[in-house]
């Protein structure tokens, strides 16, 4: 083959010449060369596109092709491109692939494909498609997942001719990840669409200005005795009274592009010959030109409101066997009739003596007024309303009431009167009261609780609490007061007076305390006592709350050496250097960093600002420390010119405001600082000038090219 690649060599420098072309005969004198071999070795580069051929009548003119090379448009194109001979060694691969797949197109260029990732391997199946006969061009989606993230990749197999006449394999790679997704989405966006409307209970249907039925959901079919099939051969009217149509056509013929929707309700005329009141909505459906496509009706069945009402209406005299208390009041509030239970709930003995009275008198509470609640009625028509309002009887006695009012109306859809139904609810409030202290204490809590009642009794402690105190005697703390349990622990018991003196004045009380446990180790743990008071200011309970934070402090005190420990160590350092803690505050900054900053390590250290004051007096300084959080996804994409090796970012930059105005190449660094238990307790960054290595290299390239 290497023969052959030479004289392909010579008839490509040949063609160049005569940049016309020449005929096979014309070549074949020149490189006195066999005819039929000049013919064969032309027909290769004919195929690898390095000619183009021209009949010019019986003579066949060959030429360079004026075509721009496949290896000149690999970097212009958005998908990624690989191409393999088929022997499997990569021939060409673009800068696009590349950064698809996070190689680096020295490395892998000339080498076997086995060099890939297993990823690669496993989603491409390069070995399928060499080894096939098939001549056609291949397309599939492959999957591509590595890390957390998953991506889609539309690959185009094309078998290809290369330049020295062998046959090989190109790839052409899309990232179709969004396009997937959203597509994926989608389907999952109708499929929900279509269970909704299905699963709805309400009547749903599309139908034209005749009333054609185009759609109708499974609710309607099921109403009407209908199967899908059926559903264009009826029309909406053929359920209706002759009254209802008349209504509805008015209703379509009122609707408007600046008015598309108009409600009513009816009855609808079932298969059983049975009537059913329904709430409809209907909404006109127009396309972009505001021309009508076809009306959607939504109908709520509402039968059993109706039959309520009219029932309310017409037995209004059942009210007054009712167990619960009901009152009838007037549009202005006040009452105009009660039954036997109000009058009881109340201690009256005679109606007279509730009548005309406001409702106000009886049932109001600090949120409630009925004239408010009366005109949102009125005007809203909003759900009936409920209340937990306080009452005094007739004896005197206070009681709880839940109560709610809801509107009477007539057909004429006026409003009649209001309807009160109260419920003695001073029990359940007890109950309620006894909760909320638990739930209260148990949302003050840290992580021991305790409950104390107000005459210093504790009523309730959790396990950790008692855990916590493991030197109180088992089984002795609840229903002991306060002080006799902190008597086994001395340097907290003699600071009562001052936690006393805090809660009445501020109402809580923090400190931290050192003693010893049941087991002679040390203890140290933190506490906090709060006052809480009930809806009226009333002391209800004193919350005690405690943390056993020994190991913490114990932890704190190692980190604080170690970090006292690394600021020796960065103020020794020639390079810029600086550190941050894991809660982003800068705990070191060296002579270094404030020479090539110009910021004073007075002015940064202890601030969590250091990006933004960094950016001010260097814009283009990069600050990797910040990105140890971030996804491997996202930061591949958002910062593609970051590389991870190992737990460290590096980069590299170049800094115009350095060398006054002439630019600095910098290289940096950042690593997480971990202890020796293996946890991260913040971040170094370290700068490095590589101004003169960077131009000694690119002087040296720019003469190795010249």
């Amino acid at each position: 083959m290497v023969e052959d690649g030479e004289f392909l060599n010579r008839i490509r420098s040949l063609l160049k010449i005569y940049p016309r072309g020449l005929t096979i005969s014309e070549i074949s004198q020149r490189l006195k060369c066999n005819r039929n071999s000049v013919a064969k070795y032309l027909e290769i580069l004919q195929i690898s596109g390095t000619i183009e051929m021209q009949q010019m009548g019986a003579a066949k003119v060959f030429y360079l092709s004026h075509r721009v090379p496949l290896s000149s448009l690999l970097g212009f194109t958005k998908e990624g491109i690989l191409v393999l001979s088929s022997d499997g060694r990569i021939i060409q691969v673009n800068e696009r692939f590349c950064r698809m797949f996070d190689q680096d197109n020295s490395t892998v260029t000339g080498m076997s494909y086995d060099i890939l990732s297993d990823e690669i391997l496993n989603a491409f199946h390069f070995d399928n498609f060499l080894r096939s006969d098939s001549e056609s061009e291949h397309t599939a989606v492959v999957t591509f997942s590595k890390y957390d993230w998953r991506r889609f990749f539309k690959v185009k197999y094309l078998k290809t001719a290369l330049d020295n006449g062998r046959s090989g394999l190109t790839l052409i790679i899309e990232d179709v990840t969004l396009e997937t997704e959203m597509e994926e989405r989608l389907r999952i966006s109708e499929a929900r669409y279509r269970g909704i409307v299905e699963d709805q209970t309400e009547l749903i249907c599309r139908y034209d200005k005749d009333g054609i039925i185009t759609f109708a959901n499974g609710a309607f079919c099921r109403l009407f005795q209908l199967n899908q099939t059926e559903v264009p051969h009826h029309s909406l009217f053929d359920f209706m009274t002759p009254h209802v149509v008349q209504l509805v056509r008015e209703g379509i013929g009122a609707c408007s592009c600046q008015s598309p929707v108009f409600e009513t309700e009816f009855e609808f005329v079932l298969p059983s010959g049975s009537y059913r009141w329904f709430h409809w909505v209907n909404r006109m459906l127009t396309d972009e030109n505001g021309a009508v496509i076809e009306y959607q009706g939504v109908g709520r069945d509402i039968t059993d409101r109706k039959r309520s009402e009219l029932e309310l209406l017409i037995k209004s005299h059942a009210m007054d066997s009712s167990i619960v208390p009901i009152a009838l009041l007037s549009l202005d509030g006040c009452i105009t009739y009660v039954n036997k239970s109000f009058l009881d709930l109340w201690g009256y003995n005679n109606l007279n003596e509730v009548l005309e009275l406001p409702f106000d008198n009886f049932a109001k509470g600090d949120n409630f007024s009925l004239p408010d609640i009366v005109h949102g009625q009125n005007n809203s028509r909003s759900p009936e309303p409920s209340f937990e309002v306080e009452g005094v009887r007739k004896d005197g006695k206070k009681m709880h009431l839940s109560v709610t009012i809801s509107g009477v109306y007539d057909e004429g859809k006026n409003s009649i009167c209001h309807i009160a139904y109260l419920y003695d609810v001073t029990h359940y409030v007890q109950m309620v009261r006894e909760l909320e202290i638990k739930d209260t204490a148990i949302a003050h809590s840290y992580e021991g609780m305790a409950i104390i009642t107000p005459d210093d009794v504790i009523m309730y402690a959790n396990p950790s609490f008692k855990r916590i105190f493991s030197r109180v005697p088992e089984g002795t703390i609840i229903g002991r007061s306060i002080e006799w349990s902190l008597s086994f622990y001395p340097q907290i018991i003699g600071s009562v007076p001052d936690i006393r003196a805090a809660l009445m004045e501020k109402g809580n009380y923090t400190r931290v305390f050192s003693d010893i446990d049941d087991k002679n180790l040390p203890l140290v743990i933190q506490v906090h006592l709060s006052r809480v008071l009930d809806r009226y200011g009333l002391h209800l309970c004193t919350l005690i709350s405690v943390l056993d934070i020994t190991n913490q402090r114990a932890i704190e005190e190692s980190l604080a050496m170690m970090v006292d420990q690394l600021e020796g160590t960065v103020e020794q350092m020639g390079d810029p250097t600086f550190i941050i803690s894991r809660e982003r505050v800068v705990v070191a900054w060296n002579e270094a960093m404030e020479t090539l900053t110009g910021l004073k390590k007075r002015e940064i250290i202890g601030s969590q600002s250091y990006k933004d004051l960094i950016k001010t007096h260097v814009p283009s300084l990069p600050v990797l420390v910040d990105l140890f959080d971030l996804p491997p996804k996202e930061l591949i994409q958002v910062f593609p010119q970051v590389s991870r090796v190992g737990n460290s970012f590096y980069t590299e930059a170049f800094v115009p405001a350095f060398h006054n105005g002439k630019g600095t190449y910098v290289w940096a660094k950042a690593s997480p600082i971990i202890d020796t238990s293996g946890k991260v307790i913040g971040y170094i960054q370290t700068i490095k000038d590589m101004t003169n290595w960077k131009r000694a290299v690119e002087s040296v390239v720019g003469k190795s090219i010249t």
